[in-house]
């Protein structure tokens, strides 16, 4: 199984590690999107509009004094909304026990019972065996 790269979470909090960009191999070039951080892009979700992250102010947004801010709430109901997964619960575990930890969670929350690789957080779906979970997105 591919271990998690501590690089691939997101300053919003998304766990690219599990993002359908990320582990679909039809997508081209493999990997389609690298993460924000590899590509030195601030966030992918606002564009690069927000001044702090485009300038690498902050590593996670939970540094900033306007956390969450009205963007980060946004796309955290959507998140929840569609994939069940929130940005800020995210952001404020790995605030109180570091990346390490909450990538150790993900692991096991998102581990295929069929191969051991990683299941899609946009579909359920493991790219490496096909199984789709029944019940997610």
């Amino acid at each position: 199984m591919n271990e998690m790269k501590p690089v691939l979470v997101a300053p919003c909090g998304m766990n690219c590690n599990l993002c359908s960009r990320y582990l679909d191999p039809s997508k081209v070039p493999y990997p389609n999107c690298p993460g924000c951080r590899p590509r030195g892009r601030g966030c992918i979700h606002k564009r690069g509009l927000c001044k702090k992250l485009r300038k690498a102010e902050l590593a996670f947004c939970y540094e900033c004094e306007d956390y969450p801010c009205e963007d980060l709430k946004a796309l955290d109901k959507k998140y929840q909304k569609n994939y069940n997964c929130s940005f800020i619960e995210h952001l404020d575990y790995i605030k109180k026990h570091g990346i390490e930890e909450f990538l150790k969670i993900e692991k096991e929350k998102y581990k295929c019972p069929n191969c051991g690789h990683y299941i899609c957080v946009h579909n359920g779906k493991c790219y490496n065996c096909n199984m789709k979970l029944q019940g997610d997105q």
